[in-house]
């Protein structure tokens, strides 16, 4: 994601001997990368799925907030915002 209009983020996963590597499916782009163990590898053969867990930096119109009313119950504190999402994506296989 280049900018806060962008919303074309599509991640695939690919396990390429014991790494799994995080790929964009707009670009190809390599977003991460990570050794498995073999337990995990394992599992991994058996689901064919991984749930990913994805949280954005968000940048308000606030801008950055350092001070929260100290009283949250009524209501009035400034909460920073987050962006985070949650979804199940097959692995590929190599």
């Amino acid at each position: 994601m280049s900018n806060t209009e962008d919303f074309d983020f599509s991640p695939r996963a690919n396990i390429n001997g014991s790494e799994l590597i995080f790929t964009s499916a707009i670009n190809g782009n390599e977003l991460g990368r990570l050794e498995l163990e073999k337990e995990m590898l394992d599992i991994a053969e058996r689901d064919r799925f991984l749930d990913l867990k994805v949280k954005f930096e968000v940048v308000g119109i606030h801008g950055k907030l350092n001070k929260i009313n100290p009283i949250i119950a009524l209501g009035k504190a400034k909460k920073l915002p987050l962006s985070s999402w949650k979804t199940t994506i097959p692995i590929k296989f190599n």
